[in-house]
């Protein structure tokens, strides 16, 4: 539920802190938040109280206002552009795309891509987009600070560049489970490698 992620950061909140005011566990969010599981009207109304809000505007995405937010330029930029590259993709492309789904976002996109100072204000489904676009976890431009979710992300798009160029067409990330950032480069650089002569 992108709802609860984006009231989180809106109201300032961690994730440790969020769950801590819910009652909840990390690992039943999570089994939520990835969609193994639905959350049940007493979980809305937790997440609802620990976040300020009502319980509609947690469960339905369309009670739900934009949020701004301030984002450092540079490594966002980098970011995106890291994204553009995976998809072996052109920034051009990935704006048809946006501007297909709201033109307004498209403009955000722009705005980014040409930052010429240190911050930008975005509206923040810009980054979501972005993310889905790329198959690759909405935090990633969304939380820059999580350097746990950008290793792993950084070592996903290694593997998904180095089969591309294996000749392979797509791979489902989620089918690889827990594997660690370190065990996806190995496989990346085996396949980079290709076959070994014996």
């Amino acid at each position: 539920m992108a709802n609860v992620d984006r009231l989180r950061r809106a109201n300032g909140l961690t994730v440790g802190e969020l769950l801590s005011r819910a009652g909840m566990t990390k690992s039943y969010y999570q089994s939520r938040a990835g969609f193994s599981l639905p959350y049940n009207t007493n979980d809305i109304e937790a997440l609802a109280a620990a976040l300020g809000v009502t319980p509609e505007e947690v469960a339905s995405p369309e009670t739900m206002t934009r949020i701004e937010m301030r984002v450092p330029a540079d490594p966002l930029v980098a970011r995106v552009r890291r994204l553009i590259d995976s998809q072996a993709s052109t920034e051009d492309e990935l704006l048809r795309h946006l501007e297909e789904i709201d033109p307004l976002l498209a403009d955000n996109a722009r705005t980014l891509l040409a930052a010429a100072s240190h911050t930008v204000v975005l509206d923040e489904e810009v980054l979501r987009l972005i993310t889905h676009w790329a198959d690759v976890p909405t935090e990633y431009l969304t939380d820059h600070t999580d350097e746990t979710v950008a290793d792993r992300t950084e070592a996903e798009l290694e593997l998904r560049e180095a089969m591309r160029a294996a000749g392979a067409s797509s791979i489902q990330f989620r089918a690889l489970g827990q594997m660690s950032p370190d065990a996806l480069r190995a496989i990346a650089q085996s396949l980079r490698s290709g076959p070994s002569t014996r």
